[in-house]
């Protein structure tokens, strides 16, 4: 069965492919540019779910195919949830001038108040029946006092996975796919479609 990965996210892209092939599944995945598409979707939903779901749907009625579509926010407690759902658009700049000014927000705030959560959610969106289905997971952590550059993109070098005590840019491929929303979603998508 063909399912549509709706990103134009190398990165992401790369993780889904990794992560429907190491669990063995059946999903033959095939890519925007693959698809001939070549719209974003505007991300101006009041959640996660929203979101997710209206790029799921946008592109699964462009394409025809089962259409997956994520999106995630990082929520800092010390900063009342900021950036949130907003993760990308919070502040103006590059993903370092994003994670480097939580740094200096966050310059004063002692360990044991830096806690926070990545957030994400799938949606997929069945064109034929205009139905959905999504799944929500998250990932705890703390905010480190210095950057470590590494794999991985966006906050990845300021969050401290709470499950493996690292540096969330240190963790290979497979370590991330055990704990993510995207590797936990996908696992709870084939598990939803046999």
């Amino acid at each position: 069965m063909k399912i549509l990965i709706g990103t134009n996210n190398e990165n992401k892209l790369k993780q889904f492919e990794r992560i429907f092939k190491n669990l063995g599944s059946d999903f033959e995945l095939v890519s925007l540019k693959n698809a001939g598409i070549t719209d974003d979707v505007e991300e101006n939903g009041d959640s996660l779910i929203t979101n997710a779901k209206k790029k799921a749907e946008f592109y699964g009625e462009q394409s025809g195919l089962l259409a997956l579509a994520d999106d995630t926010g990082l929520f800092i407690d010390a900063l009342d949830g900021e950036p949130g759902i907003h993760a990308k658009r919070w502040h103006e700049g590059t993903e370092k001038e994003r994670y480097l000014k939580i740094l200096e927000l966050m310059k004063d705030i002692p360990k044991a108040e830096r806690t926070c959560r990545y957030t994400g959610v799938l949606a997929v969106y069945n064109p034929r029946e205009k139905t959905f289905w999504t799944f929500e997971n998250g990932i705890e952590g703390t905010i480190a006092n210095e950057p470590l550059e590494g794999g991985g993109f966006g906050y990845d070098p300021i969050f401290v996975s709470t499950e493996y005590n690292k540096y969330y840019s240190q963790l290979t491929g497979e370590e991330k796919d055990v704990i993510s929303h995207r590797g936990v979603g996908v696992k709870q998508l084939i598990k939803n479609f046999k």
